[in-house]
């Protein structure tokens, strides 16, 4: 393939992406949701005592900077749209970024967060070593399960089983040490970046 060539193929690729941006959804604060996502962060924060940072992916309006400050730890969100705008008239910190493509150094984030995000990336293997880059550490992944939440939806592309996302994860550079699965409503794992020579 030629450069014109490549050049013609990734703007369709663009073209095609910017297309998806426009399933992007507002996601209005949810006791249920809120629930479930300060339970986990609960469970694993205080046991990751070396977590000075965190970098929530998909945020939302930033619902969780609180909680995340609480246990002293530096919070940083990217989230796109409405909710961006919602975020900052709350003072929180946020960005308007998009997960798959992070405008951060790498290592930056001691841990990335993601809960419910991850399933609204069209390639979620690419988002993975995106998140690897700008992570020192840990990943805490909360996925929908297929059985609560089924398989499609508004802006729902990569809806995945348990052995998937680890299959997912270990290729991205990411070693699961941890998961188990909320009363199938969620996927809940925590893992570690593998170090390369």
């Amino acid at each position: 393939m030629n450069d014109n060539e490549f050049r013609d193929k990734y703007a369709n690729l663009v073209l095609h992406y910017n297309s998806l941006l426009g399933d992007i959804y507002e996601q209005p604060d949810d006791p249920g949701h809120t629930s479930m996502a300060i339970e986990i962060i609960t469970k694993w924060l205080p046991i990751a005592t070396s977590v000075k940072s965190v970098l929530d992916v998909g945020c939302g309006t930033g619902f969780l900077q609180e909680t995340f400050e609480s246990f002293g730890k530096e919070y940083t969100g990217i989230t796109l749209g409405e909710d961006f705008l919602v975020a900052k008239n709350l003072g929180r910190n946020v960005y308007n970024m998009d997960f798959n493509f992070l405008e951060f150094p790498d290592s930056s984030f001691d841990l990335i967060f993601s809960r419910h995000s991850l399933e609204h990336s069209p390639f979620p293997l690419l988002t993975l070593m995106e998140w690897y880059r700008v992570a020192k550490d840990f990943l805490l992944l909360v996925l929908p399960t297929p059985l609560a939440y089924g398989w499609g939806g508004q802006n729902h592309y990569s809806v995945m089983e348990l052995e998937q996302a680890k299959f997912l994860l270990r290729r991205a550079g990411w070693k699961p040490i941890w998961d188990n699965e909320n009363e199938k409503k969620e996927i809940r794992l925590f893992c570690e970046k593998i170090r390369y020579k």
